[in-house]
């Protein structure tokens, strides 16, 4: 009997034990939660107070601001410093920028109207400042043409400049349709023979004739204009430039990529010297060739009848 007793108590002792071992895991992980609760309620109360601390700062700033600077008169444009270099006038860039006077200086856009400038194809750079507390400063610098491009279909009216229609472009190649005319315009040496209905405003075009034609000019621009002062370029044929200076002379000009361009340069000027020296007026001259040169000269009433010797530039000058 006693026995029995004995293993009931022992049954019923590791029953209660596991009871009590459950209620100590269950108080345990009841802990656990509730002081993680409490860490995570912690933390959100954390950001949320940091999150409506940075509300009050960005509306008392905000708040500030207008108070202080966009609604201060003080700050006010006033003053337009322009150096617009002939691009156009102040009142198209107020128009185009909105730049007006009695607007506040902060609340105008300066990248907008950068973008909307800096876009326009006579424009190379642009330079905009606030200079506080009334002033805005504008600066273009100006893409300087050096072709107006004759039309084909207008042939010797191609040489007049027509605004909004008539192709410029510069020494990079970056084409130009002004709509407004210059009188610098209807002074630029006139190209003819590229083919320009490729080409698009404000951006460089691809040309083989395009480019013969730039750096030929850019290498009889270094003649001292009173000597020589171009006033067409014919870029029509690919082996050959024509070139005809302020005196209606025409000089032709090898392209191909075996030409010595600074060898015909050097004959051109022998042939402006012996001008120089003579009085006479060149007609047409083949600088291609290098020895004897082909010229013909004008012929005035005193020296219609007289023998014109054929002039060397080779370095030895001809006899009369």
């Amino acid at each position: 009997m006693n026995t029995r007793r004995t293993t009931g108590n022992r049954r019923n002792s590791g029953r209660s034990a596991t009871r009590n071992g459950l209620m100590e895991l269950n108080v345990r992980t009841a802990s656990r939660k509730r002081q993680h609760r409490s860490k995570v309620g912690g933390v959100v109360w954390k950001v949320s107070a940091v999150v409506i601390v940075l509300a009050l700062l960005a509306v008392g700033g905000r708040l500030a601001a207008e108070k202080f600077f966009y609604k201060n008169q003080e700050y006010s444009l006033q003053h337009l410093v322009t150096h617009l270099n002939g691009v156009m006038s102040e009142e198209e860039l107020v128009t185009l920028t909105g730049f007006t006077k009695g607007k506040n200086l902060f609340s105008l856009d300066l990248d907008q109207a950068n973008q909307k400038l800096a876009a326009l194809p006579e424009v190379r750079s642009v330079s905009l400042e606030r200079v506080l507390p009334d002033t805005i400063e504008v600066g273009l610098e100006r893409r300087l043409p050096i072709f107006l491009f004759a039309s084909p279909a207008d042939g010797e009216l191609g040489e007049t400049f027509l605004p909004g229609k008539s192709y410029l472009c510069d020494r990079d190649g970056v084409m130009m349709k002004p709509t407004r005319l210059d009188d610098e315009f209807l002074q630029l040496p006139v190209l003819k023979g590229v083919d320009t209905s490729g080409a698009i405003p404000g951006k460089k075009m691809e040309s083989d004739s395009l480019a013969t034609a730039i750096r030929l000019e850019q290498a009889l621009s270094e003649l001292p204009e009173e000597n020589f002062k171009i006033r067409s370029i014919d870029v029509s044929k690919p082996y050959a430039a024509v070139v005809t200076d302020s005196s209606n002379a025409r000089f032709t000009f090898g392209t191909l990529g075996d030409s010595d361009l600074p060898a015909q340069l050097d004959r051109l000027q022998k042939l402006l010297s012996h001008c120089q020296e003579t009085g006479r007026q060149i007609e047409t001259a083949n600088l291609m060739v290098s020895r004897n040169t082909p010229v013909t000269f004008v012929l005035t009433p005193e020296n219609r009848t007289a023998k014109i010797a054929p002039v060397s530039t080779s370095g030895k000058k001809s006899r009369d």
